[in-house]
């Protein structure tokens, strides 16, 4: 039976499956990368297009051209309500044809290099748009530009894997590995991301995000945005938990609030099933027009959809 691992250097061992069932390219212990194909790649890049034009045109109701849309349409597409200051965003009324297709290829993704085979359950995609410009929005505790890892916002999980997609490869994310003493209370749920670096000693600078890679980062590695006053990095993140794994324990409440969706019917998503959306653009701007994000971020996938 599988059993909580808290130890970081133990939960290295977690990821043994993977090493060996499938094609790792870089192994830095809780840290993995994975190659993807050329049509995979290509393919990926198609869909997030798609589901960005088609957000742009329903909410700004006007025709978007496609060639370096990154650039052109930049703030226009940091002002779309359905984008959060950490760059979540989230699939609504109009766009939620465009999202099944992300996700249903994902599956096929996960499916292809054996990956899900090591995966007790894993989340549904959330795609991400990061402004490459620092703003006042980084300096709340709970910006990803902080030093973070991402049990502090609520991940019950073991891993997050992440896909660097569309955009400004100099927008990138660090990853980092824990070193000395850590204390238990580093999985935990954190208050905002100034007390999680309270639980550890040090840490160590692993590599930068490889984009049209699959990267799977542990918990226990540390990560942020970086911003070199650069462009828009488009990526998505997957939450998932290993059969090797019981998870991790968590004895406080706040943070995200995520459901724990079977394989098999995430499996069918895009193919026998779809995921509807319960929001409109406009209604998402309704309801977080006064919200001044100065907490640890709570919104996730699971809030305003349902698997039909």
């Amino acid at each position: 039976m599988a059993n909580y691992v808290v130890d970081p250097r133990e939960r290295e061992k977690l990821y043994d499956g993977i090493r060996r069932e499938c094609d790792v390219t870089f192994d830095a212990g809780m840290y993995l990368e994975l190659g993807m194909t050329t049509p995979q790649k290509n393919i990926l890049k198609i869909l997030f297009e798609n589901y960005i034009i088609k957000t742009l045109e329903s909410y700004y109701m006007m025709e978007f051209e496609r060639e370096e849309f990154l650039i052109k349409y930049r703030d226009k597409i940091l002002h779309l309500p359905n984008r959060t200051p950490n760059g979540a965003f989230y699939p609504k009324v109009e766009n939620i044809k465009e999202y099944n297709k992300i996700q249903s290829f994902v599956n096929d993704i996960l499916v292809d290099t054996k990956l899900v085979d090591q995966f007790d359950s894993f989340d549904l995609a959330t795609v991400r748009i990061v402004d490459g410009k620092i703003t006042d929005m980084d300096s709340r505790s709970s910006a990803t530009s902080r030093l973070h890892s991402d049990a502090w916002a609520g991940h019950a999980g073991d891993a997050i894997l992440t896909i660097g997609v569309l955009g400004d490869e100099t927008t990138s994310l660090e990853f980092n590995k824990i070193i000395g003493k850590v204390l238990p209370a580093f999985f935990e749920t954190q208050e905002d991301y100034a007390g999680g670096l309270k639980t550890f000693e040090n840490h160590d600078h692993i590599t930068n995000l490889e984009f049209d890679t699959i990267t799977i980062f542990d918990h226990a590695c540390l990560h942020r945005t970086l911003k070199g006053n650069g462009g828009l990095r488009v990526s998505l993140d997957v939450g998932l938990k290993l059969k090797s794994s019981a998870g991790l324990k968590k004895t406080k409440n706040n943070g995200r609030k995520m459901s724990r969706i079977e394989i098999e019917d995430v499996l069918k998503i895009g193919k026998e099933t779809f995921v509807e959306a319960t929001e409109t653009l406009e209604e998402c701007y309704n309801r977080f027009k006064n919200d001044k994000y100065d907490g640890v971020p709570t919104s996730y996938i699971h809030d305003t959809i349902k698997i039909g």
